[in-house]
């Protein structure tokens, strides 16, 4: 009798022109947003091209300027020699850590239009390398572009829930329960025949037009891990759809009419996808406000005039404190780069205490996200669909641990050259450091999108217990 029902209900979605006329409007949205994220991936790709081809560049000159200055050259000026190690680290063969693209990143958006995928990497101080970070909240993952996650967070709730609304209800007002409860089927197993097979249809539908949004997109399916992340995106896109249908369902079991059932579904879906993400991120930047970008810029101007004046003593200093680092012969207390670096570092430390509280504050907004966002699966939905496509705020965080790793990296090679008073050479230039993304360890990515999904699945699962109750004592007549 249970097939005999999802059959029955399988023609009847078939026969309705409305259900196919949705599945155009969606298959052509879902199209839309994939030339959306596939333009957008283009565009990040073609930038990172142009990175790595001004880094070529600069350093294919410098190394001609080199080999001309070894035949017997000058240099073009005092403050373009290339023989100095500083002007080097600084700015002729300054490299770039680019965070490379994830299979599935033309999917979503995500983060990657709020945060850097890649970093000028100089000489220069970390509060100068990241200079470029967003300072505000970082965390509102609802705001972005309009890509397939939009359409699966968005979008594809409320095709199930035009399908849900009157799951029962519209059955009980033709009077069509009653008849159907005269056979051997109880009411609670004819629900679940209804939601198999229109969950079935909403879930097929859905999986084959992201599939086709990821062939539209240019996702290269071949690259490795790409197979196995547009299964687990099909998987967080089954449950996050089962969860709506199993809200549908609990709302259907109150016995209301089907326009009460639209309207508290309207409503729960304004509630659960907009309201709920837009208070957490107000509550987070509440509690945990970040500095202004006036007061950290009036901290570093303060800091690196006093450290200016102090100049000379604070290479001295440095000297006592690293005489390896100091350069053969006289020291030269006024050498424009040995001072300029040591004022630097100084200036580094005073305004250390406020890049902390920064950063503090940014963790306190990420802790408040974190506790909230079990509130509302369309945030964690769309956390797990960003995590799978490489654009979640995650994986950003990360890049930039990575790339702070590089700078240090690279100033170790280049500040004892500079202090020494080292002559940079063509040969050397085969010998500097190249940034090397490291991936997060394996499995960080399994966690996150495994606990989004988890929840979301316990959720379903008391939705549907609930739904289970409440079938018990539906009212057959109104």
């Amino acid at each position: 009798m249970l097939f005999r029902v999802v059959r029955n209900e399988w023609r009847g979605l078939a026969a309705d022109r409305t259900l196919w006329a949705v599945t155009v409007v969606l298959a052509a949205v879902m199209l839309f947003a994939a030339s959306n994220g596939a333009r957008w991936s283009a565009l990040q790709q073609e930038r990172h091209g142009k990175l790595v081809a001004d880094e070529s560049e600069r350093r294919e000159d410098t190394r001609a300027e080199l080999l001309r200055i070894a035949d017997g050259g000058s240099p073009r000026s005092r403050f373009f020699d290339p023989r100095n190690p500083a002007q080097v680290g600084q700015s002729f063969a300054a490299g770039y850590a680019l965070l490379p693209p994830a299979a599935l990143a033309p999917l979503s958006v995500g983060q990657s239009d709020l945060l850097p995928a890649h970093y000028k990497v100089t000489l220069a101080s970390r509060e100068a390398l990241f200079a470029g970070d967003e300072l505000d909240n970082p965390t509102n993952l609802l705001a972005g572009s309009f890509d397939v996650a939009f359409v699966i967070v968005f979008l594809y709730p409320l095709l199930i829930l035009a399908l849900g609304y009157n799951l029962l209800s519209g059955e009980k007002e033709s009077g069509i329960l009653a008849l159907t409860l005269s056979q051997p089927i109880s009411l609670t197993r004819f629900a679940a025949a209804k939601i198999l097979a229109r969950g079935g249809v909403v879930l097929g539908v859905t999986a084959v037009l992201t599939l086709a949004a990821a062939v539209a997109a240019g996702v290269d399916l071949s690259a490795p891990g790409a197979r196995s992340s547009l299964a687990a995106y099909f998987g967080v896109t089954a449950v996050y759809g089962l969860f709506w249908f199993s809200l549908a369902l609990l709302v259907n079991a109150f016995g209301r009419a089907s326009a009460t059932n639209a309207v508290i579904l309207a409503g729960a879906w304004l509630a659960l996808a907009l309201i709920v993400p837009s208070v957490t991120a107000l509550v987070a930047a509440t509690l945990y406000p970040v500095p202004s970008r006036v007061e950290m810029i009036q901290a570093v101007r303060v800091a690196a005039q006093e450290a200016s004046e102090r100049g000379s003593q604070l290479l001295d200093a440095y000297y006592a404190d690293h005489p390896e680092m100091a350069p053969e012969g006289e020291v030269d207390p006024r050498d424009y780069y040995s001072r300029k670096f040591v004022v630097e570092d100084e200036v580094s430390k005073q305004v250390s205490p406020l890049t902390e509280r920064f950063e503090a504050q940014i963790r306190g907004q990420q802790s408040v996200v974190e506790k909230f966002r079990f509130l509302s699966p369309a945030v964690l939905a769309q956390q797990a669909l960003n995590d799978l496509s490489g654009t979640g705020y995650s994986r950003f965080d990360h890049f930039r641990s990575e790339v702070g790793r590089f700078a240090d990296e690279w100033k170790d090679h280049f500040l004892p050259q500079v202090f020494r008073k080292t002559a940079f050479t063509a040969e050397a230039l085969g010998e500097l450091p190249r940034f090397s993304y490291r991936p997060e360890r394996p499995g960080a990515i399994a966690e996150r999108v495994g606990g989004a999904t988890l929840i979301i699945a316990l959720s379903t699962v008391l939705l549907l217990g609930a739904a289970s109750w409440g079938l018990k004592r539906y009212p057959l007549t109104s």
